[in-house]
C-alpha cells in the first residue's frame, strides 16, 4: 500500500501518482506472474557517477542526477535495473578519446526511461573539428581510436528522451568508405558508433546524435524489433574529394594508396586503380539510421538525418514506415526501404547522392515525398534510381523557381505507378516495362509497354504555396 504524506505539493503528488502507475504497469507488462508491491515513491537523488551507477543497478526508482559536468575518465555506465525513470537534465558526461575503448553506457535492464543529459567524446587537445586528416590518422593512441558504440541497448522496452550525444574518435577517419567496410577492407578499421539497438520496443524520442566518427549513428541488429525513432536529429560530416589530393605527406592514406579508391562510396569493391573522383563530396561517417538483417521493424517520425553516408537506410528491415521526416546531403542515398515500406509527408534532396537508390530492388513501396532542389550538387549520380516492382510513387515539388538541373530520375523497374509533379526529367531504361507514368518533367521511354502522360504544373517563382496540379492528355 502506497501512503502519500498530506503536506506534499499537488505537483509532487501528481508526479508520484504517475510514477506509481508507470511502475505497476511496467511490472505487469513484463509478465511478472505474481503481483508485487512496488515502492514507486522512491525518489533517489544522486550527485556523483558512483552514486548514479549504484542506483542504475536497482529497480523501480525515480533517479535524479545532480546537474553538472562529469569527467568520466575510464568509467562506463551500466543500466541493469528495471522500470526506472532516470533524469539527467543539465548533466554533461565527457570521455577523452583514447582513455576508454568500447561503449560508454550499456542498457541491459528493461522498461527504463532516460531523460535528457549529454554524452560527448572529447579530444585531449581540445580539438572539436578535424582539419588535418594526415596528422589525425597517424595518432592511433589519442585521436584515431574508436571501439564499439557509445550506447548499447539489449534490454527490451527502454526509452531515451531528449538526449544528446557527440561521437568522436575512429580509424580511418576523413575518407568515408573508400578503404572498405566490414570484412572487405584495405585497412584494419577501428569504428566508433552512436547507438546500437539489439532489443525489442526501443523508443528514441528527441535524441540528437552528432556522428563525427566512422560508423553508424543509430543502427539496429538482431534481435531488435519494433523500434521507434521520432523527433530526432542525426548529423554527420562531409568533405570535398578534391581536398584529399592536397594530402601530399607520404604517410597520408591517399598518398599511400596512390590517390586511388579501393572501395566505393557505399563500400563496394572497386577494380584496381580507380582514382579518387574529383569534384565529389564524400561523407565521413557510415549511415544515419540503419537496419541490419534481423533488425526487425522500424518506424521513423519527424526526424532529420543529414551528411551521413546513407541517411534513413532501412532496406534490410522486416517492415519500415517513415513519416514527416527529412534526409538531405547524404552520400550514397538519402532514403531506402524494404519491400512494402512506406514514406509519407517527407522530403529529401540529391546534393551528394540520389534521393533513393531502391537498394537491392526491394519492391511494392509506397512513397509520397517532396524532392528538394540541390543547386550545389556534386557528383555524377541521378536524382533517383527506381528499381524493383510494383511501387506507387508520388514526387512533389518544393515551392520556388524551376530547377534547371539536367539530372534525371531513372526507372529500371517494372509495373510501377509514378506521378512526378516536379520539373525533373524521367528516363525509362530498356529494362523498364509496364510502368504508368504521369510527369510534369519530360519523359524519355527506352522501355516497353509503359504508359506515359504529361501533366502541367503551375510554377510561381515567388509563391510560398505548393503549386497547383492539372492533367492534360
Amino acid at each position: 500500500m502506497i501512503t502519500i504524506t498530506p503536506t506534499r505539493s499537488k505537483k509532487r503528488l501528481a508526479q508520484l501518482k504517475y510514477v506509481s502507475l508507470v511502475m505497476v504497469t511496467s511490472v505487469w507488462g513484463l509478465g511478472v506472474g505474481t503481483q508485487e508491491t512496488v515502492n514507486a515513491q522512491t525518489v533517489v537523488a544522486v550527485s556523483s557517477v558512483a552514486e548514479l551507477q549504484a542506483a542504475m543497478e536497482k529497480s523501480n526508482q525515480h533517479i535524479k542526477m545532480q546537474p553538472g559536468k562529469y569527467d568520466m575518465g575510464t568509467q562506463r555506465l551500466k543500466l541493469s535495473g528495471n522500470n526506472n525513470i532516470i533524469e539527467l537534465e543539465d548533466a554533461y558526461f565527457s570521455w577523452v578519446v583514447g582513455d576508454l575503448t568500447g561503449g560508454r553506457m550499456s542498457i541491459t535492464g528493461e522498461g527504463n526511461t532516460i531523460r535528457n543529459g549529454e554524452f560527448e567524446d572529447v579530444y585531449y587537445n581540445g580539438m572539436t573539428e578535424v582539419t588535418d586528416f594526415t596528422a589525425y590518422n597517424k595518432d592511433r593512441q589519442k585521436l584515431a581510436i574508436g571501439g564499439g558504440s557509445n550506447i548499447s541497448i539489449t534490454g527490451d522496452n527502454n526509452r531515451l528522451e531528449g538526449f544528446k550525444m557527440t561521437v568522436r574518435g575512429s580509424y580511418p577517419y576523413g575518407y568515408g568508405s573508400m578503404y572498405g567496410i566490414g570484412a572487405k577492407r584495405a585497412l584494419r578499421h577501428d569504428k566508433h558508433g552512436g547507438i546500437v539497438i539489439k532489443a525489442k520496443n526501443t523508443v528514441l524520442d528527441g535524441v540528437e546524435v552528432q556522428q563525427q566518427a566512422f560508423c553508424h549513428a543509430i543502427f539496429m541488429q538482431r534481435p531488435a524489433d519494433n523500434t521507434v525513432i521520432k523527433n530526432c536529429l542525426v548529423e554527420g560530416v562531409v568533405r570535398p574529394t578534391n581536398d584529399m589530393y592536397k594530402e601530399t605527406d607520404p604517410q597520408s592514406l591517399p598518398s599511400q594508396f596512390d590517390y586511388t579508391m579501393p572501395f566505393g562510396i557505399a563500400g563496394e569493391t572497386n577494380r584496381p586503380g580507380v582514382p579518387i573522383p574529383r569534384d565529389h563530396m564524400f561523407t565521413l561517417t557510415e549511415d544515419g539510421i540503419r537496419v541490419y538483417t534481423g533488425g526487425g521493424s522500424v518506424r521513423v517520425e519527424n526526424t532529420t538525418v543529414k551528411k551521413t553516408r546513407g541517411g534513413i537506410r532501412l532496406y534490410l528491415a522486416s517492415r519500415a514506415t517513415v513519416i514527416n521526416s527529412q534526409a538531405i546531403d547524404c552520400g550514397s542515398t538519402n532514403f531506402n526501404l524494404p519491400s512494402g515500406g512506406k514514406i509519407t509527408g517527407s522530403s529529401g534532396n540529391f546534393a551528394y547522392g540520389p534521393f533513393s537508390d531502391f537498394r537491392l530492388g526491394k519492391s511494392n513501396q509506397t512513397i509520397d515525398v517532396t524532392l528538394l532542389p540541390s543547386p550545389n550538387a556534386m557528383g555524377d549520380h541521378n536524382i533517383a534510381n527506381i528499381q524493383g516492382v510494383g511501387h506507387n510513387i508520388v514526387f512533389r515539388r518544393a515551392p520556388g523557381p524551376r530547377d534547371t538541373t539536367t539530372r534525371p530520375i531513372v526507372v529500371t523497374g517494372k509495373n510501377c505507378t509514378i506521378r512526378n509533379e516536379t520539373e525533373y526529367n524521367i528516363v525509362l531504361s530498356s529494362s523498364a516495362s509496364g510502368n504508368s507514368i504521369e510527369s510534369f518533367g519530360k519523359v524519355t521511354d527506352h522501355g516497353k509497354d509503359n504508359k506515359v502522360i504529361q501533366i502541367t504544373v503551375d510554377v510561381d517563382p515567388v509563391s510560398s504555396e505548393t503549386p497547383g496540379i492539372s492533367s492534360t492528355r
